[in-house]
């Protein structure tokens, strides 16, 4: 079982639903605190920064609110929720956390075992991560790739949204197939020994 973990960013970006295409459980976070000038209130789009101001206050953000009273949780996963299924990406994967004191690696490590995942994907070159400590609990670090570094609104404006989800969808079955024929992969067909994702691909 692959998981993803991801702050609950506003508006996001392209790279995010790939994020979530890629994985089998996608886990929003809403235990951490906000920061300030992050992409939880804010977006760049065609060069430009979309804001939507919030309430003072460092706070968690499952408390955060916009200036005019919502949550900020509410209208973020609203606006993610909606661009998945734009994208033909099934919502019901994301998930939430939940009330911890651990932090770093140690509360990735939980989240994985909370939802039973035996992987991670994330970008292997943060600092952020001790990949021997997930090693150590049985959890396999798979890197995150993504193919455009734009926002949704941008690949919609220059391709369209059908081009763009198959952009999104083909990208996932490429990773699939290549994890299928890496050698010592055990997703075999159960009739030919060949790999089931290679005999899928062939209909």
């Amino acid at each position: 079982m692959k998981i993803a973990i991801h702050q609950p960013n506003f508006i996001p970006w392209f790279p995010f639903f790939e994020k979530m295409e890629q994985s089998d459980i996608f886990v929003i976070l809403t235990e951490c605190q906000f920061e300030k000038n992050s992409f939880t209130n804010r977006a760049k789009v065609f060069d430009k920064w979309w804001t939507k101001p919030v309430t003072a206050g460092l706070i968690p953000i499952m408390d955060k609110r916009y200036v005019d009273g919502q949550l900020l949780l509410d209208v973020n996963i609203a606006w993610i929720s909606a661009i998945a299924k734009t994208l033909s990406i099934n919502a019901g994967k994301i998930k939430f956390d939940f009330p911890t004191d651990k932090t770093g690696t140690e509360r990735i490590v939980e989240i994985c075992k909370y939802y039973k995942a035996d992987e991670y994907l994330a970008n292997d070159k943060t600092n952020y991560l001790d990949k021997g400590l997930l090693e150590q609990n049985g959890i396999k670090l798979i890197p995150f790739k993504n193919t455009n570094k734009m926002s949704v609104f941008e690949m919609f404006d220059k391709f369209g949204i059908e081009k763009t989800t198959n952009i999104l969808k083909n990208y996932a079955k490429r990773e699939k197939i290549d994890k299928a024929s890496a050698p010592g992969s055990k997703e075999r067909s159960p009739k030919t020994g060949n790999t089931a994702v290679a005999a899928s691909a062939a209909k």
